[in-house]
């Protein structure tokens, strides 16, 4: 049997290591330390030459890659079966690298950093493949909560997962449906683009959803974020002489302005991340108003588990729980609750309340 050609190239630890891993994890049977420094690259280059003094330096090296590889959690170590070995009559330790033991689980779900901590959700799961039927059948039993905001997520989570999961099927009556924009949306975007490059205040028409009215308006766009599924711009608004949060779908005209005072100058420590992680209603640099909401379930299980509040009370026997929120925004948080019906009722304050049961008797008048 020919010898292997001796390989005069040098390569990176990290290259080794894999090759490393490559060749046990091809090997469906255990194979002998000198098997491995013959034909793995970047050991067999000094093995093969026959020296003492070579080998030995391979030896080490061996070993020391079998140590930093185990502080990284891959450990390779002998099998206690014995093989045999062409060096020696009898009978080696044989190294075996099964794939469970390098190969984190088919799929690991995680939430992710967290605007709140909360013991009612999960850290992290990890699926076998055998557990994927278990899966399939305990989303369809969420997914028929059509009604509730915990049945749009699984429904939401079986498309996701079909993708890479055999055996999870999205849902068959399922219809993508893209979400309608202004007619004009394109070139109001191109706008507000330009204005936050150039630093150009812009001049803008806006409906303002909680007054039903549309205004002329004069911002200094800071920056652009899309949040909760719509494009949002940041900017200071110079008849207010603070900052504002617009949606650009409410924007009906935007143009460029032209004048001496149509430049600004973003404050140092501006940034638009610090808006990225807030919910419509903190939306705002106003104070913010503590807000005490009752929700029951399933919607408790799934504002919990989006991280969207903090649980002040235990969650009750029937899965409910008492919430607090930071409302910077009153109307789009009153907005955002007319879905979940008399599943929510705001606790305190009054004001709050009264706002929302207005709004529900607006709706219910529109469609009555």
């Amino acid at each position: 049997m020919p010898r292997p050609r001796r390989s005069t190239r040098r390569v990176s630890k990290t290259e080794r290591w894999l090759n490393l891993l490559a060749f046990l994890l091809d090997r469906h049977f255990p194979v002998t330390r000198e098997e491995i420094l013959s034909k793995v690259e970047d050991y067999c280059g000094d093995w093969l030459k026959g020296t003492t003094t070579a080998k030995e330096s391979v030896r080490r090296k061996f070993e020391r890659d079998k140590r930093e590889l185990r502080e990284l959690g891959v450990v390779i170590e002998p099998e206690k079966k014995k093989v045999a070995a062409d060096h020696t009559a009898g009978e080696v330790e044989g190294y075996l690298l099964r794939s469970r033991d390098l190969y984190l689980p088919y799929l690991e779900l995680s939430p992710g950093p967290r605007r709140v901590k909360s013991p009612y959700t999960l850290g992290a799961i990890s699926l076998k493949p055998e557990e994927f039927s278990l899966l399939r059948r305990a989303a369809a039993r969420v997914v028929a909560l059509r009604d509730t905001s915990l049945g749009t997520s699984a429904v939401s989570a079986l498309r996701k997962l079909s993708f890479d999961l055999p055996g999870v099927a999205a849902a068959a009556d399922e219809t993508a449906l893209a979400q309608p924009v202004n007619p004009g949306f394109e070139q109001i975007f191109k706008t507000m683009r330009d204005g936050v490059e150039r630093r150009t205040a812009i001049r803008c028409r806006y409906y303002a959803i909680g007054k039903d009215e549309e205004r002329n308006r004069v911002i200094e766009p800071y920056g652009l974020m899309l949040s909760w599924g719509y494009w949002y711009c940041v900017a200071r608004a110079r008849d207010r002489g603070a900052m504002r949060v617009f949606r650009l779908d409410r924007m009906r005209t935007a143009e460029l302005l032209a004048d001496e005072s149509a430049q600004f100058l973003v404050p140092p420590d501006f940034s638009v991340r610090n808006y990225l992680d807030r919910a419509p209603w903190e939306l705002s640099e106003d104070p913010p108003v503590t807000a005490r909401v009752r929700i029951r379930f399933p919607h408790s299980r799934w504002t919990i588990a989006e991280g969207l509040g903090r649980v002040v009370e235990a969650v009750d026997s029937e899965g409910g729980a008492l919430l607090e929120f930071d409302v910077r925004v009153p109307d789009a948080f009153v907005r955002w609750l007319l879905p979940f019906g008399e599943q929510a009722r705001i606790v305190e304050p009054a004001d709050l309340a009264s706002r929302l049961a207005a709004e529900r008797e607006r709706v219910r008048a529109v469609y009555s």
